[in-house]
């Protein structure tokens, strides 16, 4: 969760009727964290999803209505401005919001805090820019009303970026930048990358870095916005935030700034425009454990900033901000009540009926096996759940367009979700081969490709090892078919098979009554050799995804 740093003075400037220790109180009660309080600044800790405080202003525009300043939703004057932009096909990061906010009236210190709820918005609801990025410009110093977002040449583009003294091209910039090598790659595509004019003149490569020829810093007035990415609804919402918490310092006026899309589509943006839900009392009741009346519970709501009309029935009309963006069930406006309620002042109750909580049959089965595989004197590992899609062609025998394979991975040894455990023990066994004999085992899950929605199905798999002078089939077989009897089980069927990794004629795979499947054998000594392991080793793989306890297993209960 995201940590804010604000000035004492400021928060001051913007509740003045409110004592610091009121302050950190109230910002206790909706839920933000106190990192630390000095003379000078105030840290908290908020929510990712509530954006809306990430400044002074937000944070008063809430309370504020708490201690019945101001009640209801804001209202925001829109007005259309003569600036426009024209987008092209910019595939990498194709949406773009835009919009003005005057009289912002800059200054020292809500420079610094503008900076921190611009970096703050990047890394929470911008997936560090990957999925939105913010641009802030001086309105006065924009060359030009007109706008054009395009798809450019890296080597084609040329601008001093922010903060620098000599004119550089792209290529430059991300090669030779801070900004540039951090993020530069997240919207470049064979040499191409989104850049944002104001008229002939490069004013922002988002999600790199503006150009400093409409540099925002103390004595700026008014601000022009751009929001960038690759995500229409993200672009919005973070737009509605930035908007609405901006203009809580330009006299609540947005100015609208119409965006053309090549095709011939055309928004206005940013989007302001409030949602309507509608909440049940006996909804309310029923959550909060208290006999709330309806009208009471309107007035609470209006205290944390929504407008709210009673219908007939106990039924609640309410109308949501849009820069609410975490409200998005009616379970979210009933926290709403409870916070202006306060939580302090909600009373515990005993539950009416308490229920004995039962683990389900695939936990309780891995319970017992730990405890069971433990008594047989077998160490658990655990491994990485990335692994080597060679690893498992060659041990596991899985075809490579069977396994889930990572498009960026950081090394070909982790280039592979795990399908198998069985070379994993193996890796294990092939460090410890001083210690005999050795018998592991691992429980985990392992992902397989599927005919399912998602092309993709986790599978719960347990792997043994054993490792000693004469390891041979019938040692892990006495293991496995111990561990079945002992969890009240059955063998329904053995049969030979033939594994990769396993001697032929040493092989089988079984079935059991409750739902386990796998399979068991000596490991062939040509893999035994490629991993280095000079003593004979036996393994297993069960798979007991499906698995279906019937009773107690019959180990003692620790």
């Amino acid at each position: 969760m995201p940590v804010l740093k604000f000035k004492v003075e400021r928060l001051k400037e913007v509740l003045p009727e409110l004592s610091l220790e009121k302050l950190l109180e109230l910002l206790q009660r909706i839920k933000g964290e106190i990192e630390e309080v000095s003379d000078e600044y105030v840290e908290v800790e908020f929510e990712v999803d509530r954006p809306d405080l990430y400044t002074c202003e937000g944070i008063a525009r809430y309370l504020k209505g708490l201690i019945g300043k101001e009640l209801g939703s804001p209202k925001y004057e829109l007005y259309t401005t003569p600036y426009r932009v024209y987008v092209e096909n910019v595939p990498t990061r194709p949406y773009i919001a835009v919009f003005v906010v005057e009289n912002v009236g800059v200054d020292d210190n809500f420079f610094e805090e503008l900076i921190q709820f611009q970096e703050k918005l990047h890394i929470s609801l911008g997936g560090r820019r990957r999925r939105v990025a913010i641009g802030l410009h001086d309105l006065d110093k924009l060359p030009s009303k007109t706008l054009y977002y395009r798809f450019e040449n890296i080597d084609n583009v040329k601008f001093k970026p922010l903060y620098m003294d000599t004119v550089m091209t792209l290529r430059d910039v991300i090669a030779n930048t801070k900004q540039g090598r951090e993020y530069g790659v997240i919207s470049l595509q064979n040499g191409m990358h989104p850049v944002l004019y104001a008229g002939d003149e490069v004013i922002s490569v988002p999600p790199v870095i503006n150009a400093d020829i409409t540099r925002v810093e103390p004595g700026t007035k008014h601000l022009l916005v751009d929001v960038t990415g690759t995500d229409l609804r993200g672009v919005l919402d973070v737009s509605a935030v930035l908007a609405t918490t901006l203009a809580e310092r330009g006299g609540r006026r947005i100015g609208i700034v119409r965006v053309d899309y090549e095709g011939g589509e055309s928004i206005e943006t940013p989007d302001v425009k409030p949602r309507e839900m509608h909440l049940e009392i006996s909804y309310v009741r029923r959550i909060l454990g208290i006999d709330i009346g309806v009208e009471e519970a309107a007035n609470l709501l209006r205290s944390t900033r929504f407008d709210v009309e009673v219908e007939e029935g106990g039924r609640l009309h309410v109308v949501v901000p849009r820069y609410r963006i975490d409200v998005l069930h009616p379970v979210d406006l009933v926290e709403e009540i409870a916070i202006a309620i306060g939580y302090d002042k909600l009373k515990p109750r005993r539950p009416e009926k308490l229920m004995k909580p039962t683990p389900l049959p695939i936990h309780a089965w891995e319970k017992f096996a730990r405890l069971i595989l433990a008594g047989y004197g077998f160490t658990e590992v655990m491994s990485f759940t990335l692994t080597s899609c060679r690893e498992q062609e060659r041990v596991c025998g899985l075809e490579r367009g069977k396994m889930v394979i990572l498009d960026n991975p950081v090394s070909v040894e982790l280039d592979c979700l795990r399908s198998c455990i069985l070379h994993q023990l193996l890796e294990v066994a092939a460090k410890n081969q001083d210690t005999i004999p050795l018998k592991l085992f691992e429980l985990g899950e392992v992902v397989i490709m599927s005919n399912t929605d998602t092309g993709v199905e986790t599978r719960n798999r347990l792997a043994l090892l054993i490792m000693d002078y004469k390891a041979g089939y019938e040692d892990i077989q006495s293991y496995v078919y111990g561990l079945i009897r002992l969890m009240g089980d059955s063998i329904l069927a053995v049969k030979q098979a033939d594994h990769p990794a396993l001697i032929k004629g040493r092989t089988a795979i079984i079935e059991t009554k409750y739902g386990v499947t796998g399979v068991m054998g000596e490991v062939r000594p040509e893999i035994l050799e490629e991993y280095g392991i000079t003593y004979p080793v036996a393994v297993a793989e069960l798979d007991y995804t499906k698995v279906v306890l019937r009773g107690s297993p019959t180990v003692s209960r620790p």
